[in-house]
């Protein structure tokens, strides 16, 4: 039942979109209905403290048209598209606010590389989310707001002014409190119960282990406190 629950829970979270503040909602309805010339705009006193946790480079070729319309020296000719993936940990009372402005900034900081085309970055607080998917916001410097955008012009000479953010933050940022919040030994119960190392053990096998570790009394208290901790990281 709890293996459900959280494929349940990760299905959700993979499958829809969550909410946003106003200004990032404005920023993505213009995104889709006209093109304006990028521009880095945040507010520098609102800036979290953050940490980057894990950088991926997902280069590929500036593909436009039909892999099969390509000779392989065409191919072999065309820039590269320089995409970054970056993954962030923020405090977990963050504001939708701040978050927003931390993102941009970290944009404004990467594009001092010129040669980035396309920026991702998910923003988590705690690192062992890495990984399973966004559980604060996530961020898209594209052209047009989209990826596959980037022309072997724009590749090539750098060319910014279509440029456009897509910004989306969880619902539950802002308003996290001590109350709703699980404490530290849950968060340990969780994470020791979803690690990779612990992937090929029985669901029963991986109870009684997690159990015997945190002095856990009764299956119902284990479930709970998982339950507690995946609503709380994928809400």
């Amino acid at each position: 039942m709890r293996k459900i629950t959280f494929l349940l829970l990760t299905s959700f979270l993979f499958g829809c979109s969550s909410n946003t503040n106003t200004n990032t909602n404005t920023e993505k309805k213009s995104s889709i209905t006209s093109i304006v010339p990028f521009k880095i705009d945040f507010d520098k006193s609102k800036i979290s403290e953050f940490s980057i946790e894990n950088t991926e480079n997902a280069s590929a070729k500036a593909i436009v048209k039909n892999l099969t319309k390509y000779t392989k020296s065409e191919l072999k000719a065309l820039p590269d598209v320089k995409r970054v993936i970056y993954s962030i940990v923020v405090p977990s009372e963050i504001s939708k606010e701040s978050l927003e402005n931390t993102l941009k900034f970290i944009v404004s900081e990467k594009t001092l590389d010129k040669d980035i085309d396309e920026i991702i970055i998910f923003a988590f607080d705690d690192k062992n989310d890495i990984d399973k998917g966004y559980t604060f916001g996530k961020l898209l410097w594209a052209p047009k707001g989209e990826l596959g955008n980037v022309t072997p012009e724009i590749a090539s000479s750098n060319i910014r002014d279509n440029y456009q953010f897509v910004i989306d933050i969880k619902d539950k940022v802002g308003k996290i409190t001590k109350e709703n919040k699980p404490t530290q030994r849950e968060f340990e119960i969780y994470n020791m119960a979803t690690a990779d190392e612990n992937i090929e053990l029985t669901e029963d096998e991986l109870d009684k282990k997690v159990m015997k570790k945190f002095g856990i009394k009764t299956k119902k208290e284990f479930d709970d406190i998982f339950l507690k901790v995946a609503s709380y990281k994928y809400q």
